[in-house]
């Protein structure tokens, strides 16, 4: 059995009172109770309709209302024929030819139409898979509710699926839709009613929770939902477990629907930094933070293109000879605001964001500059050690990019040092040793940088064209206070040389630590002791007029 419908609610709008009395006279005789309500104006009138589909507007022109602020579809009540259809309305009725005939016509073509795009809007604001708002309903849904509460009482949630695609792809695309229809039908049944729960795109959803009874309600719905689709799925007799991340946003006053929306969205990018099932609550402090990382990633793209960088030079010291036997290039920026910057305050958000590939060739670009211009004023040839980052290692363009600088600068490739992390070298050993030996080919030689605080294998040290080890200042800092740190410095060196490697011992800053590598056998020493990080005319002056024999005494 069909559902009865609900009569059409009819408000006039009119100057004159004889549009009243001539309608009521032929819904009088049509004989279906069509309530009619006179109003002054469509203000006064608009609180009485919460559904559009079940009133209809007559009004005279001189009443209607201003254009976007009625949603009811509009009958015009004329005095004579118009010469063109009227744009805005529905139909129009006029006075001399109104008929009982008529206004049935024309009441039930306006039922219709109304029906008719009410039905299109709902198909077009629906996902046609769940039956729930798709992204298009979501954004009208959420103004509407915005206006409404006056950015109160409600929170945002924004939750994507992880490895949907995956499951996607294995179990086939009908599968994937059952296996959406599951989603949807538990977080449905966490919600209450005057939430509302929308599908954003293939595996994202939206969630505005009612929070007027009691604020901490969004992080408990959240945390239900976390655990209900944190169980497993089953799908064709398959068991599936589907991460999933939740950001939730809570609406505060000025806020409006896109920047809730993006705040959602950034919530739910920091839940997904943790595997599983996460929930992550906005927090507008860890926004600014993440805005000023973007700041700072663009002004250090800017500080490339404007020669902002500059590289120093930390010189090592052999301990058999008493000469400076290379030295290590180390970048630092020239900050146009903050001043000289170290690399720590830079380097890991180049890493994060890929700069650093452009960065690590504008460094070997200028050490290789700077290695022909010392050797253009007599001092000797010396090894220029250059951090490589593991991203850059990876760059297929590297050797072509290397063997150019190098013919470019008229260098030799066996001064050249390039520095890895243990953790660089760990990650793909076979394919860091392919790309290290096609390097190796060039004459390029290469030492493991901060030695003892990864996770070395002595198999892959062994397999690995490494020429030294370079022992971690923290190891030598050590020896001054406890006898166990000074024998794991020795074993160390002792373990490098028995696997043919030289030894360069970091950040040595007393006699004493420089006496004790000394003895044990360590080959080069850097650190304060020696010289700080020089820029490259200081490090000219030092070559020449050093003290180092002194060190030595």
């Amino acid at each position: 059995m069909s559902a009865p419908v609900e009569p059409l609610r009819l408000i006039l709008l009119a100057e004159s009172p004889a549009w009243a009395a001539l309608l009521r006279t032929q819904l009088a005789a049509l004989g279906n109770g069509y309530p009619l309500i006179t109003a002054p104006n469509w203000q006064a009138a608009s609180g009485l309709f919460d559904n559009p589909d079940s009133g209809l507007l007559l009004s005279t022109p001189a009443c209607l209302p201003a254009p976007g602020t009625c949603p009811l579809p509009v009958v015009l009540l004329l005095e004579h024929d118009p010469q063109l259809p009227p744009a805005d309305a529905y139909d129009w009725l006029v006075r001399d030819q109104l008929t009982v005939d008529q206004l049935r016509r024309c009441l039930r073509y306006a039922r219709e139409r109304s029906q008719l795009q009410g039905t299109l809007q709902r198909l077009a604001e629906q996902d046609s898979l769940t039956g729930i708002a798709n992204r298009q309903g979501f954004q009208a849904l959420l103004a509407n509710r915005l206006a409404r509460h006056q950015g109160r009482g409600l929170a945002l949630g924004h939750l994507d699926l992880d490895n949907f695609r995956h499951a996607n792809d294995a179990l086939g695309h009908q599968a994937g839709d059952r296996l959406i229809l599951q989603v949807v039908g538990r977080l449905k049944a966490q919600l209450e009613p005057g939430d509302c729960l929308a599908r954003l795109g293939g595996d994202e959803f939206a969630l505005l929770l009612d929070t007027r009874r009691d604020v901490r309600r969004a992080e408990q719905v959240a945390e239900r939902i976390i655990e209900a689709l944190a169980e497993p799925y089953w799908v064709d007799g398959e068991s599936l477990l589907i991460g999933c991340s939740l950001g939730l946003a809570h609406i505060r006053a000025g806020v409006d629907a896109d920047s809730l929306l993006l705040h959602a969205h950034i919530a739910m990018q920091q839940a997904k930094a943790v595997q599983g099932c996460a929930m992550h609550v906005y927090d507008e402090r860890l926004n600014r933070s993440a805005r000023h990382l973007a700041d700072l990633e663009g002004e250090l793209r800017r500080a490339l293109r404007r020669d902002e960088l500059e590289l120093h030079y930390q010189p090592r010291l052999c301990l058999q000879t008493g000469g400076i036997a290379g030295i290590e290039a180390l970048v630092r920026w020239q900050h146009p605001e903050r001043g000289l910057l170290g690399p720590d305050e830079f380097i890991p958000l180049a890493e994060e964001s890929g700069l650093i590939v452009p960065l690590g060739y504008w460094v070997i670009s200028r050490a290789l500059r700077d290695m022909q211009w010392l050797r253009g004023r007599g001092l000797p040839a010396l090894h220029m050690a250059i951090n490589l980052s593991f991203r850059q290692f990876q760059d297929s363009q590297l050797l072509n990019t290397l063997q150019r600088l190098i013919e470019e600068r008229g260098v030799e490739a066996q001064w050249l040092e390039f520095e890895l992390t243990e953790t660089a070298v760990m990650r793909r050993s076979e394919q860091i040793r392919q790309t290290m030996q096609t390097l190796g080919q060039l004459g390029v030689r290469f030492s493991l940088d901060d030695f003892g605080t990864g996770f070395s294998s002595f198999v892959h040290l062994n397999n690995l064209p490494i020429t030294l080890l370079k022992i971690d200042k923290s190891f030598v800092a050590g020896m001054s206070e406890r006898a166990e740190n000074r024998q794991l410095v020795r074993a160390m060196i002792n373990l490098a040389h028995n696997l043919h490697l030289e030894v360069v011992a970091e950040g040595v800053e007393t006699t004493e630590q420089l006496a004790l590598l000394r003895q044990f056998g360590c080959n080069q020493v850097q650190g304060y002791l020696i010289a700080k990080a020089l820029p490259l005319a200081e490090l000219a002056r030092f070559l020449v007029f050093g003290m180092r024999q002194s060190l030595l005494s």
